[in-house]
């Protein structure tokens, strides 16, 4: 038989205990209401390369793979490039397109500033990076004239999720046929920042992967590997360099080599003696196709027969992750289910029936 010991304690505590468990899975329920829509807004992208008629490899979004969020319009450039404009012949915008003007949306794409300094408020929002450098000029269809409120981070060759006020308003003399007024603009996805490698492994206590010894060797070879990369066979290595190439397997081997390449012709072509084979431990640790340095700590290894150097390089990294583990933070997007898990809350309702009940 069960007796209340403390009526008014017990009256008191359930009421409070209820709107604490309630308030508890109100707020999970939010927070992943926002860590979806975090997820529909960045973590759908896809970026991709395209061969230009340059021959420079460029970086695009492909964006008829992104998915729309139902609560706000989502600016497609696939859907942007239906309107195919010709200053000399113009053409009525269609019907589709004209009908989001003055609406509040969202696109993402990448930043080409039209003034100086690391903030700006005046930029165009592009598809791809095609203009980057030497690249030739975009379509019109393939970009957005962007005036910002107040000046924001110009993001270098990284995409970014811009809102606003969108309007079509074809304006060739001036450059554009698209512009939003920004309102605010963030980067996409939760990339790493840049590592400092020689701090890094100092901090870890690692070696860090001199390029120099591998680049003499090429004029000794008669000598032998040098013995202060030999030292390092089979030993955990932070390794820091270009980005240079990437595989279509999954997850892809990386070239990273000492010197920056665009993969075409600007820069320094990779070889076996200033590039190593970097193989990341999975997909996790393959960095962004944005990303033009790298860091990444793994097991190094020696190709002693020289047959091989051309399928797998003189010296190759294993089971590479980004960064130099224990010193590297990467900012990630945790559900980690309510605040107080539901055994604690079985624990605490025990514990509160052992402390207002009494059994006969």
């Amino acid at each position: 038989m069960l007796c209340i010991k403390n009526p008014r304690f017990f009256a008191i505590g359930i009421p409070i205990l209820l709107i604490l468990f309630t308030m508890n899975h109100l707020e999970y329920h939010y927070r992943q209401k926002a860590i979806e829509t975090q997820s529909k807004e960045q973590n759908r992208i896809v970026v991709r390369l395209e061969g230009a008629s340059t021959g420079h490899n460029t970086i695009a979004i492909d964006d008829g793979q992104l998915l729309s969020n139902s609560d706000s319009l989502f600016l497609h450039f696939a859907m942007l490039g239906d309107w195919a404009f010709d200053p000399k012949s113009p053409s009525p915008c269609p019907e589709n397109i004209k009908a989001l003007s003055g609406q509040e949306a969202s696109c993402i794409g990448f930043m080409y500033p039209l003034e100086a300094g690391e903030r700006v408020k005046a930029f165009c929002l592009l598809r791809s990076t095609q203009t980057c450098c030497y690249g030739p000029r975009p379509q019109y269809n393939q970009y957005i004239f962007v005036e910002m409120k107040e000046p924001v981070k110009f993001e270098r060759l990284a995409p970014v999720l811009l809102k606003g006020k969108f309007f079509v308003d074809p304006q060739p003399d001036q450059g554009f046929i698209y512009r939003m007024e920004g309102t605010s603009i963030s980067p996409v996805g939760n990339d790493a920042p840049e590592i400092d490698a020689v701090k890094a492994a100092r901090e870890a206590n690692l070696p860090r992967f001199d390029f120099q010894p591998l680049e003499a060797f090429e004029k000794n070879q008669a000598n032998g590997l040098p013995r202060e990369l030999i030292a390092l066979n089979g030993k955990q290595v932070v390794l820091d360099g270009y980005l240079v190439y990437r595989s279509k397997d999954v997850p892809p081997q990386i070239l990273l080599g000492s010197k920056w390449w665009d993969g075409v012709s600007k820069g320094t072509p990779p070889t076996l003696f200033n590039a190593v084979m970097v193989s990341p431990k999975d997909t996790a640790h393959v960095p962004p196709l944005w990303k033009q340095k790298g860091v990444f700590t793994g097991t190094l290894h020696f190709t002693s027969d020289a047959a091989q150097w051309p399928k797998n390089g003189i010296v190759s990294l294993h089971d590479a992750v980004i960064g130099v583990p224990g010193t590297t933070k990467i900012s990630t997007v945790m559900d980690s289910g309510p605040y107080l898990p539901m055994f604690i809350e079985c624990l605490i309702i025990i514990a509160f029936l052992m402390k207002t009940l009494k059994i006969f």
